[in-house]
């Protein structure tokens, strides 16, 4: 028995019809692939009070310092050798865990730090970056990574720091202990975007999360200006 053949119309409908569903499929795909809600650059944000603003000094350097002492590592470490020689082993001595780029923060190349820190604190990381995001959903922005630029430093990153750094004081840096990281202040990261979008409406929006946390007695907070940087100490 002979296989009928369609007639030349009807096939042609049939591939016309093929066509279209994949042509709906892809922009079924594509228009899932669109980022939701808005660019930080459509919304308007409040700028910071003098209230806002002077909490954000009500905690000093010698203060991070004096928490990271209590709650951190007994000493500064001297230099990174004992990281290069053998990380993971760097990392069990000293009890520490290595952080890494995830759906809240990116770290860009370290040059004066190391990315450990200690358990409190890398439980704060997160926390802090779930608030940031549940903050945006909040306002309909889109999702947004912060940018973590310094972390565990030696009494050697401190004394190279020294250099180019005003703030970086070699006896008084609670970046020794394992509690204390910065954040820059204006540079986000969208979600699945590689290039850094520059904020003052998101840096508000951050620094906002960080003050109820640090209501809260989770960390101390102190907006630096010569380095463009949030000093974060967590308690």
């Amino acid at each position: 028995m002979t296989k009928r053949k369609l007639k030349p119309n009807i096939r042609k409908g049939l591939q016309l019809t093929g066509l279209l569903l994949t042509f709906i499929a892809l922009l079924s795909i594509f228009m899932n692939r669109e980022p939701k809600g808005k660019t930080e650059a459509q919304v308007s944000i409040p700028v910071l009070s003098k209230k806002e603003s002077k909490a954000l000094r009500r905690y000093n350097n010698d203060s991070h310092v004096k928490i990271a002492q209590q709650k951190g590592l007994k000493k500064p470490l001297l230099s990174k050798e004992e990281y290069k020689a053998d990380p993971e082993e760097f990392g069990e001595r000293y009890n520490l865990e290595r952080i890494d780029d995830n759906e809240y923060y990116e770290i860009p190349h370290l040059s004066n730090s190391l990315p450990y820190l200690q358990e409190p604190a890398v439980e704060f990381l997160d926390l802090l970056g779930e608030r940031f995001c549940n903050q945006l959903e909040e306002l309909e922005l889109r999702k947004y990574r912060y940018s973590v630029t310094s972390i565990l430093r030696t009494l050697d990153d401190q004394k190279s720091l020294r250099k180019k750094n005003v703030n970086a004081t070699f006896n008084k840096s609670s970046h020794y202990y394992g509690r204390t990281f910065d954040i820059s202040q204006t540079r986000f990261f969208e979600r699945g975007n590689s290039q850094p979008v520059y904020s003052y409406r998101l840096r508000n929006i951050l620094l906002r999360v960080l003050l109820k946390m640090q209501d809260e007695g989770k960390c101390y907070v102190l907006l630096e200006k010569q380095t463009k940087c949030i000093h974060i100490t967590v308690i």
